[in-house]
């Protein structure tokens, strides 16, 4: 729109133009601006960050640099405590231990129990075991249990969302890594910024031409619109341009970044024109009088008004003052929304998990017993075979034996007879 009137100056078939016209070094060739009429900021659009899966929330509470720490706390402190009780133990009997491995499983198994502050059986009397059993159930209980419900209380009071983006150099990531596109309005401020700019402006600029054929909207309307429509979108224009229409089409649904650059507007006049020092006296005095800070909240109000037209339509007999708090009760109600169990899936996953890990590992206990109940009657039935082989072996060596002792002795005898015989 700015570029077809500001054509028309440069034609001289216009003499002026008042409304958001952004000073740039190419427009200032063609026109000539007046005093300041908007000193705006830079900024960029995005759609609203999206709610968090609600099934991960019980990970939320801590960073994932945490879980790690907590996982080696849980691996290291079994085998810490097993060393605690079994070790000085060893120079100096006290009780018996039938088994290591048993002594080292309870040793884990209670340390485990305090980690998630459940009742335990005290394993071992000694001072060094109770010390050790005190600073453990104090660190659990005030470092990670307490610090673990206060922050998932929280989240579960105000689900995390995810990370907006705010400022370029989160833009300039997303760009580069996902497919997330970046537009600008035609012969704008920011335009001229993004592609005559260095540094960060620039690097954004090249990711525009590489991945975009198209990077450039008629009009900032039309940008806010696409980002409504869809998640991938920015649109980078002054602050205040881009605040009026996110008031327009619902705040809701759009996330306005930090403040990146200081743009100028002013009233676009043919070069050379004669008024020009007139029109900056009347600009100054507008100014000086608060007219301009009038009319832009004159401008809020009447979309605060299109807001409550869709209620006063549904409810035209209230008062004004309630339809006021019917308004804020709605605003409200879109920010906030009560604790349901859909928010404590998670829990219920987990416990789903636990389960089917704990019949997996009853599955398996099952198989296993069957398993050496299979193996000992195969051992027993060995030994029975060896056995029964054994026994019919010493039977028939004793067999053997009696045979030829039996046959010497009958050879023997008749030998005997023979010299009997022989002597008669």
């Amino acid at each position: 729109m700015s570029k077809l009137f500001l054509g028309l100056i440069w034609q001289r078939k216009a003499d002026l133009f008042i409304g958001d016209v952004g000073i740039t070094y190419e427009r200032s060739k063609a026109v000539e601006f007046s005093f300041i009429t908007l000193a705006d900021s830079g900024a960029f659009v995005t759609h609203a960050p999206s709610r968090l899966n609600e099934a991960l929330a019980l990970l939320r509470p801590f960073r994932w640099q945490v879980w790690p720490a907590i996982g080696v706390t849980f691996i290291l402190v079994g085998p810490v405590f097993y060393v605690l009780v079994a070790l000085p133990n060893t120079w100096q009997p006290k009780f018996l231990v039938r088994s290591h491995v048993r002594l080292f499983f309870d040793c884990t198994w209670f340390t485990i129990t305090i980690l998630l502050k459940q009742t335990g059986r005290e394993l071992n009397a000694s001072n060094k075991a109770r010390f050790f059993i005190v600073l453990l159930s104090f660190c659990t209980t005030y470092v990670i249990i307490d610090m673990y419900s206060a922050n998932l209380t929280s989240l579960l009071a105000r689900p995390g969302r995810e990370r907006a983006i705010n400022n370029l150099y989160q833009l300039k990531n997303i760009m580069s890594s996902m497919n997330y596109y970046l537009y600008v309005e035609k012969h704008s401020p920011s335009f001229s910024l993004l592609e005559n700019g260095t540094g960060i402006y620039g690097d954004i600029w090249n990711i525009m031409e590489k991945k975009q054929q198209k990077y450039v909207v008629d009009s900032v309307e039309e940008g806010v619109k696409l980002v409504r429509n869809r998640n991938n979108v920015a649109v980078m224009a002054g602050r205040e341009t881009l605040f009026f229409d996110i008031q327009r089409f619902g705040s809701k649904s759009f996330h306005l970044s930090d403040k990146l650059n200081t743009a100028y507007s002013a009233v676009a006049l043919q070069l050379g024109c004669p008024y020009i020092e007139e029109i900056n006296k009347i600009l100054m005095a507008i100014f000086e009088a608060g007219i301009i800070t009038k009319m832009t909240e004159d401008e809020y109000r009447k979309l605060d008004m299109q807001k409550q037209e869709p209620i006063a339509a549904e409810h035209g007999n209230l008062p004004d003052n309630e339809k006021s708090k019917m308004v804020r009760t709605i605003e409200d109600s879109d920010k906030s929304t009560p604790i349901n169990l859909k928010m404590l899936q998670g829990a219920f996953y987990l416990l789903i998990v636990g389960n089917c890990l704990s019949g997996l590992v009853l599955v398996i206990e099952i198989i296993c017993n069957k398993h050496c109940r299979c193996l000992k009657n195969k051992k027993k039935n060995n030994s029975n075979v060896l056995k029964i082989f054994y026994k019919k072996t010493i039977s028939y060596f004793n067999d053997l034996r009696m045979y030829v002792r039996r046959v010497y002795n009958d050879f023997m005898r008749e030998a005997f007879i023979q010299t009997l015989e022989y002597i008669e």
